[in-house]
């Protein structure tokens, strides 16, 4: 399967703990590329089929996968 972007949440009890909450989703696969200490929030990419597993780290709340729109061209005829 496709990598997918996602945001991982982290509970409130391991906040503190935030680096070591990016280091066990690394090395269950995701590519980290934002850490947001200061709400939780640890965004980047994973393959797919390695979602499910990161619900393993310790003080993962909630994992969101990225919505994405696409809007026709301005100059596009009406559907």
């Amino acid at each position: 399967m496709a990598d997918v972007n996602i945001s991982v949440s982290v509970d409130d009890a391991h906040i503190d703990q935030i680096e070591q909450v990016a280091q066990c989703l690394q090395a269950a696969g995701m590519i980290i590329e934002s850490t947001l200490p200061l709400v939780g929030i640890i965004s980047g990419q994973v393959d797919g089929d390695r979602l499910a597993t990161l619900h393993n780290c310790e003080g993962v709340q909630d994992i969101e996968m990225e919505q994405s729109y696409q809007i026709a061209p301005p100059d596009s005829e009406i559907q």
